[in-house]
C-alpha cells in the first residue's frame, strides 16, 4: 500500500524524521530556524503518530508565541541560555583570579551597559539579558566591594543604574507601593490607618517615583525629609515618616534590601510639650455657646449647603460631642453599628479602639436619623468624609460665632477630649474614660480584662454633659490627646 503524504514527515535511507521550518517571526525568539527530530527505528505508522504529535505541540507553541507578552518571556530565556556559558566562564575566571591585572569589574559594567544601550540591533529582551549578566558578573558575591568611601559610592551608583535599567524593562515586584501593601498586610494595619499610610507613601512616591525599594538611598530620604520639614511641624513629619520607617524595616526582614536607608535618616524632635501639641478641649462655657450657635445657624436652611448636608453635619457634631468618638469613626458607621441602645465602633485606629458606647439621651434621635439615610450625603466623599463636617464646623466657630472660638488648637477633634474631661468632672475614673475613648489599658492586666460592664458605662455616659459646669472642675486630662 502506498504511503500517504504527511506534513513535516521526511525519510532518509529508510529512516523517518520530523523536519519543520520555524516561522520567521519566531526564529529569534526561539534561537533556531528549523525543528529537526529523528523518529528512531520505527514503523511508518509509528512515525506518523510521532510527527502528528510534534506538529500539534509546535502548532500550540506558535499560537502561544503570537502573544507578545508570552513571546517576550520565551525570548528572554533563549537569550539567557545563549549567554550563560560565557557568563559562567567569566565568573569562574574572576573567582580564580586569572584575569589580567588591568581588569576592573566596574569598568566592565560601564562598558557593557554602554554597549547594550547603543547597539541598534538589540531589542528589550537582548538588553535585559545583558544587563542581568553584567549585574551577575560585576556585582555578584564573588566581587569584592570597595572599602574606600568614594569608590564605594561609585560602585553603588553604577549598580543602581544597572538595576534601574533591569526594572524598567522587566518590572520589579518590590516597588515602594507594592512593598507598602505587603507590609500593611503582614502587620495587619487597619483600614483607616492604612489609608493614612498610603497618603504618606504617595508623597514619597511623588518626590522619588515608584522605585524599587533597593534603589532608595539615605541621601534621597534625607532630601525628602528636608523638603517636607519646611512646611510642617516636627510631630507631623514624624507621623509622615512612620509608614516609611515601617516599610524599610519590613524590607530588611524580608531580605528585599541589604541595608536600611532609614538607619541614617534622623528626624528632628518636636520640642513642644504634650500640652502644647495636643488638641485643646472646649470649656463647658464654650460648649454652651457652641450649641447655641449650632441651633441658630444649622437649625434652619443655609445658603450654599443643602438641607440634607446641613442636617447631617449638625447630627455628626452632636454625636461626637456626646460620645467622644473620633470624627472618622462617626462618619464610617455601618447599619449594624447603631441601635437605640448603643453605638459600636469597629476597624478604627487600633485594635483597642473597637468598643461599644452607650447611646447618650441627648442623641436619642440619632438611630432613627441614621437608619433613614441621614448620613448618605457623605457617601459621595469616598476619600475623606470628615472634610465637609470639619469645614463647616470651622466656619461656624471661626466666622459665624461672635465672638468666635478661634483658638487654633480648638478644632472638631477637640470634642473628643472635651467629653473625656466632662466624664472626669462628673466622677468617672480613668478606666471608665479609657473604655469610652477606646484607649488601651496599661500593663499586663489588659490581656485578662474586657473592661467595665455595659451598665456601668451607660451610667457614666448618661451622667456626662460637656455643657455642664461641675463642681471642682480640676485640671484637663490627656485622655483625648491622640492624633486624628
Amino acid at each position: 500500500m502506498a504511503e500517504r503524504k504527511v506534513n513535516y514527515l521526511k525519510t532518509n535511507n529508510g529512516r523517518f524524521f520530523y523536519r519543520r521550518r520555524v516561522p520567521d517571526r519566531h526564529q529569534k525568539t526561539l534561537g533556531e530556524t528549523m525543528w529537526n527530530r529523528p523518529c528512531g527505528d520505527v514503523t511508518w505508522a509509528k512515525a506518523v503518530s510521532l510527527v502528528t504529535a510534534w506538529t500539534e505541540e509546535h502548532d500550540a507553541l506558535i499560537r502561544t508565541l503570537d502573544d507578545p507578552a508570552k513571546a517576550s518571556v520565551v525570548r528572554e530565556d533563549t537569550e539567557a541560555r545563549t549567554i550563560a556559558p560565557k557568563l559562567a566562564g567569566l565568573v569562574q575566571a574572576m573567582e580564580a583570579n586569572i584575569l589580567p591585572a588591568t581588569f576592573d569589574p566596574l569598568d566592565a559594567a560601564r562598558a557593557g551597559m554602554k554597549a547594550a544601550d547603543q547597539e541598534p540591533m538589540f531589542d528589550a529582551q537582548d538588553r535585559l539579558v545583558r544587563y542581568r549578566a553584567i549585574l551577575t558578573a560585576s556585582f555578584g558575591p564573588h566581587v569584592r566591594v570597595p572599602t574606600d568611601p568614594d569608590e564605594r559610592d561609585e560602585f553603588d551608583l553604577v549598580k543602581r543604574k544597572l538595576e534601574r535599567r533591569i526594572a524598567d524593562i522587566a518590572g520589579d515586584p518590590n516597588t515602594i507601593s507594592k512593598v507598602t501593601e505587603r507590609y500593611c498586610d503582614f502587620a495587619g494595619i487597619r483600614p483607616g490607618v492604612r489609608a493614612r499610610y498610603r497618603r504618606s507613601i504617595k508623597r514619597l512616591i511623588a518626590a522619588l517615583g515608584d522605585l524599587p525599594v533597593s534603589h532608595i538611598t539615605a541621601a534621597q530620604l534625607r532630601s525628602f525629609r528636608d523638603t517636607q520639614a519646611s512646611t510642617m511641624l516636627g510631630s507631623s513629619l514624624a507621623s509622615l515618616f512612620t509608614p516609611i520607617k515601617g516599610l524599610f524595616a519590613f524590607a530588611i526582614e524580608e531580605e528585599l534590601i541589604q541595608v536600611n536607608p532609614m538607619g541614617s535618616v534622623r528626624l528632628q524632635k518636636d520640642k513642644r510639650s504634650i500640652q502644647e501639641r495636643k488638641w485643646k478641649p472646649y470649656s463647658p462655657e464654650d460648649m454652651q455657646r457652641l450649641f447655641q450657635a449650632i441651633q441658630q445657624f444649622w437649625g434652619q436652611p443655609m445658603r450654599n449647603m443643602t438641607d440634607a448636608r446641613r442636617k447631617a453635619v449638625w447630627m455628626a457634631v452632636r454625636v461626637q460631642a456626646f460620645t467622644a468618638m473620633r470624627p472618622k469613626e462617626v462618619l464610617w458607621l455601618e447599619p449594624d453599628d447603631v441601635t437605640d441602645q448603643w453605638i459600636r465602633v469597629r476597624n478604627s485606629k487600633t485594635k483597642e479602639s473597637d468598643r461599644v458606647i452607650p447611646l447618650h439621651p441627648e442623641i436619642s434621635d440619632f438611630p432613627e436619623f441614621f437608619h433613614a439615610g441621614g448620613f448618605d450625603t457623605f457617601k459621595v466623599q469616598t476619600k475623606d468624609r470628615v472634610q465637609s463636617v470639619r469645614h463647616n464646623f470651622e466656619r461656624l466657630t471661626r466666622e459665624l460665632m461672635a465672638p468666635p472660638l478661634d483658638d487654633p488648637r480648638q478644632v472638631l477633634y477637640s470634642l473628643r477630649s472635651t467629653f473625656s474631661n466632662a466624664m472626669r468632672r462628673a466622677g468617672a475614673d480613668a478606666e471608665m474614660r479609657r473604655a469610652i475613648l477606646g484607649h488601651a489599658e496599661a500593663g499586663a492586666l489588659k490581656h485578662y480584662d474586657d473592661g467595665p460592664e455595659f451598665a456601668k458605662k451607660r451610667k457614666w455616659v448618661r451622667a456626662t454633659d460637656p455643657r455642664t459646669v461641675y463642681p471642682d472642675p480640676g485640671e484637663d486630662d490627656d485622655f483625648g490627646a491622640d492624633d486624628e
